[in-house]
C-alpha cells in the first residue's frame, strides 16, 4: 500500500507540474502577444504625431484658421472674398450637394457642359430661390441689378464686382474729394503777397495765392504745366490734386526783406513752402480720415501715412541753380525747371537763380504728395503684403492711385456705397461665376463631400481639386496646395485624442502584463515546490522498489 500510495502521489505531481508548465508556457505567449500590441498601439501614436488636417486661412495670418467645409467653399461671404472655391473632379465638373445640384439640374439635368445665357441665368437663379439656396428677395435684388450677366465677357469673367468696384468706389471718392475746395475765402491780408501771419494762421492754406509771376514773396500754382490764375487756383479741390498734376510754387524776391536777416532765401523760400504743403498735408488728412473707414486700424493707419509724407515728402529738399537774366516771365528757365523738376519729385525742388535780380522758386507737386499719403497708407495696412511703394521720384513709386480697382475703405453714407447693395453685388457675382463653371464644365452630385473627413481625404489623395478664380479673372484648376487660402496643419485634435486612446490601451495592457507576471512568478513557485516534492516522492518510490526486490532475493 505504502508502494501504491506513492505512486499516486508520484502520478498527481507529475500531473500539476505539467499543467503548471503549459500555463506558464501560455502566459508567456501572452506576454508577447502584449508585447506586439504594445508595439502596435506605439507605432499608431507616432502615426497619429504626423497628421494633418487642411483648414481655410482666407487673411493668410495663421491666426484665424476655420474648417475646411464645403458650405465654407460654395456659400458667399466675407471669408471667401465672395468668390466660390469649386470643388472639381479631374475633368472639370463642379461637385455640387443638395440643393445646389437641384439647382444645377435645372439648366443642366444630365450634368453636361450647356451653353451660356442671360435665359439660362435667370433660370438657374430662380432655381436657386425655389431650393432655398437664396432668398426671394435677394433673388429680386439681383434681377433688378444694373450690370447683368453679359454672356459676351467671357469665361470666369466678373462684371459686376468690377463694374461695382470701379464706379462706386474710385469714383466715389474722387467725386467726394472733388467737392472740398483748399481756398479759404478768409484773407487776413487783402493783399497779394504772403506774410508771417498768414501762413501761420489757421485758415491760411490757400490766402493769398498770386497769378502773377511778378509778384515775390507770394505762392503760384501750376495746372498741368499752366500757371493758375488767381480765381481758378483759389478754388482748386482735393479731387483735382488727383486728376491733374497740380504744383505748389513760391517764389521769393532776392530784394524784399527776409523773414530772419540770418537766413539765406533758399531758406525762407523753402521754410514757407513747407509750411504751405504742412497746412495743406493736415488739411487733405483730416477730411480723408473724416470719410475712410473709422476703424481703429485704418485711423491708425492714416496718421502714420501723414507722418511718412512730412518726412519723406515735405521735409525731402532738392537744390539746383539756374542761370538768370534780365526779363521774369512763366517761360524763363528758372520756372520751367522748377514745374518740370517738381512733377515727377516726391519732395520740394529749389531752384536758385544766379542773378542778382532773380526770384528764388521753390515748388512741390501736391498731387504726388496726395498719391504718396494713399499709398503709405495702402502700406501701413498690408505692410510687407503691399504691392505698392513711394520712391524718391514718381518714376520709381507705384501710388495706389494708378490703380483703379483698388478698393477705399470708405464710410457708409450717401456719398460711399451702400453695405447692402455692395453684398448683394458680390452675391450676384458669385453666383455668376458659378454659373459660369457649371455650363462650362458640368456638373456631378456627391454628398459626402459635405463631411469634413470625406472632403479631407478626397482633397488630399487627389481624388478632387480645388478650381479659384485668379487674377487674370479666369478659373483654373489645381492641388489644394496651391490655393492661397487652403492652408495643411498638424492636426491637433487627431493627436489628442490619439494621445487619449494610446494612453488607456497602454494603461490596460500595463496592467495585464503585470498580472501575467504575478501569475508566472506563482506558477515557477510552485513549480519549484512541485518539482522538489517530485524528486522527493521519485526517490521514495525507487527505495521502495529496491526494498521489495532485497526481500525476495
Amino acid at each position: 500500500m505504502g508502494l501504491a500510495a506513492s505512486q499516486a502521489r508520484f502520478l498527481a505531481i507529475t500531473s500539476r507540474k505539467a499543467y503548471c508548465e503549459f500555463e506558464s508556457m501560455q502566459l508567456a505567449q501572452e506576454k508577447l502577444s502584449i508585447t506586439r500590441d504594445m508595439a502596435e498601439i506605439s507605432e499608431k501614436y507616432q502615426n497619429a504625431l504626423n497628421q494633418t488636417t487642411l483648414v481655410w486661412d482666407y487673411d493668410g495670418s495663421g491666426e484665424n484658421p476655420y474648417n475646411l467645409t464645403y458650405d465654407l467653399l460654395m456659400t458667399p461671404s466675407v471669408l471667401n472674398d465672395y468668390n466660390p472655391y469649386l470643388i472639381t473632379t479631374r475633368t472639370g465638373s463642379v461637385v455640387l450637394t443638395g440643393a445646389l445640384a437641384s439647382a444645377a439640374a435645372a439648366i443642366s439635368p444630365n450634368g453636361s457642359p450647356v451653353e451660356r445665357s442671360e435665359a439660362g441665368f435667370q433660370e438657374f437663379l430662380n432655381s436657386l430661390n425655389l431650393n432655398h439656396v437664396i432668398t426671394t428677395n435677394l433673388t429680386s435684388e439681383i434681377e433688378s441689378l444694373e450690370y447683368k450677366y453679359d454672356p459676351n465677357l467671357g469665361y470666369g469673367s466678373t462684371p459686376l464686382r468690377e463694374s461695382y468696384e470701379n464706379i462706386d468706389n474710385n469714383t466715389a471718392l474722387r467725386n467726394i474729394l472733388s467737392k472740398v475746395e483748399l481756398g479759404i475765402t478768409n484773407n487776413t491780408t487783402g493783399s497779394n503777397e504772403m506774410s508771417a501771419s498768414d501762413y501761420y494762421s489757421e485758415d491760411s492754406i490757400w490766402n493769398n495765392i498770386s497769378g502773377d509771376i511778378n509778384a515775390g514773396d507770394a505762392a503760384k500754382v501750376s495746372i498741368n504745366g499752366a500757371l493758375a490764375q488767381t480765381s481758378v487756383a483759389k478754388k482748386i479741390t482735393i479731387g483735382d490734386l488727383m486728376n491733374n498734376n497740380v504744383i505748389l510754387m513760391y517764389t521769393l524776391a532776392d530784394n524784399s526783406p527776409d523773414w530772419t536777416n540770418s537766413e539765406s532765401d533758399e531758406t525762407n523760400a523753402t521754410k514757407r513752402l513747407q509750411q504751405k504743403a504742412l497746412e495743406t498735408l493736415n488739411f487733405i488728412s483730416k477730411t480723408i480720415t473724416g470719410i475712410f473707414s473709422d476703424d481703429v486700424t485704418t485711423q491708425l493707419a492714416l496718421k502714420q501715412a501723414e507722418l511718412l509724407v512730412i518726412n519723406n515728402f515735405i521735409n525731402n529738399t532738392v537744390d539746383s541753380i539756374i542761370p538768370g537774366g534780365a526779363s521774369i516771365n512763366y517761360t524763363d528757365d528758372r520756372l520751367n525747371a522748377a514745374v518740370k523738376e517738381a512733377t515727377n519729385l516726391n519732395g520740394i525742388y529749389f531752384s536758385d537763380s544766379s542773378g542778382p535780380a532773380q526770384n528764388d522758386t521753390v515748388a512741390i507737386s501736391l498731387s504726388n504728395m496726395l498719391a504718396a499719403y494713399l499709398t503709405y497708407f495702402e502700406m501701413a495696412l498690408n505692410g510687407y503684403n503691399s504691392d505698392f511703394y513711394v520712391g524718391d521720384t514718381a518714376t520709381n513709386s507705384k501710388y495706389v492711385t494708378d490703380d483703379p480697382f483698388y478698393y477705399y475703405l470708405l464710410k457708409q453714407g450717401e456719398n460711399a456705397p451702400d453695405p447692402d447693395d455692395r453684398t448683394t453685388v458680390m452675391k450676384a457675382d458669385f453666383y455668376v461665376q458659378l454659373y459660369n463653371n457649371i455650363c462650362i464644365n458640368g456638373w456631378t452630385r456627391n454628398d459626402g463631400v459635405e463631411d469634413e473627413k470625406y472632403l479631407d481625404n478626397a482633397l488630399k489623395n487627389g481624388t478632387y481639386f480645388i478650381t479659384s478664380l485668379n487674377n487674370d479673372g479666369y478659373f483654373y484648376q489645381g492641388r489644394y496646395n496651391e490655393s492661397d487660402c487652403i492652408v495643411e496643419i498638424t492636426d491637433t485634435d487627431a493627436i489628442a485624442q490619439a494621445e487619449a486612446e494610446f494612453n488607456t490601451a497602454k494603461v490596460k495592457l500595463t496592467y495585464k502584463e503585470d498580472q501575467i507576471d504575478l501569475n508566472m512568478k506563482n506558477l515557477d513557485t510552485e513549480i519549484s515546490s512541485l518539482t522538489t516534492e517530485y524528486d522527493s516522492v521519485k526517490n521514495l518510490i525507487s527505495k521502495n522498489v529496491e526494498k521489495v526486490f532485497s526481500m525476495f532475493q
